[in-house]
């Protein structure tokens, strides 16, 4: 019976979406969950666009968190912007920060650094923001990314 449990405990549970490599980090008020899913998508909105998207939990290729009125979004802390498909430095790109909870979401957007190092086979870059919410206090996202390519 042992083994069943572990087996059991094991199979349930956890994050769930598409494994990133890097360390981005986001201090998000007093918390800092680790991002540790992701996937880059085609923009909806701009098809010479790639929405890139971080997230401490149900980050896919069927996730665009960008959609304000999806009352299915995931919940956790999330980080994403839009940048053109291909390697360059974006110096003044707007970068949300989101945290949904219980159905309940809010999103911080403002200026911040996007490094696209690499769009093949996957997307990897750096992405670095900083602002101040006058509920949640400092938030700052900063790091490397190596995200799933889904585009």
């Amino acid at each position: 019976m042992r083994h069943f449990w572990l087996i059991f405990v094991l199979g349930c549970g956890g994050t769930s979406g598409e494994r990133i490599e890097g360390d981005v980090a986001i201090e998000y008020g007093s918390s800092s969950p680790d991002l540790v899913v992701g996937a880059a998508v085609q923009d909806e909105n701009d098809p010479a666009l790639m929405l890139v998207q971080i997230g401490s939990d149900n980050v896919d290729c069927d996730t665009y968190l960008d959609r304000f009125l999806d009352f299915n979004l995931p919940s956790g802390t999330f980080v994403y912007f839009s940048v053109d498909k291909a390697a360059g430095s974006y110096a003044d790109s707007f970068v949300s920060a989101m945290q949904t909870d219980d159905g309940s979401t809010k999103v911080n957007v403002a200026s911040g650094s996007v490094t696209i190092d690499a769009v093949e086979p996957r997307v990897t870059g750096r992405v670095t923001l900083t602002t101040t919410d006058d509920e949640i206090g400092t938030i700052a996202v900063t790091g490397s990314f190596d995200v799933v390519r889904c585009f």
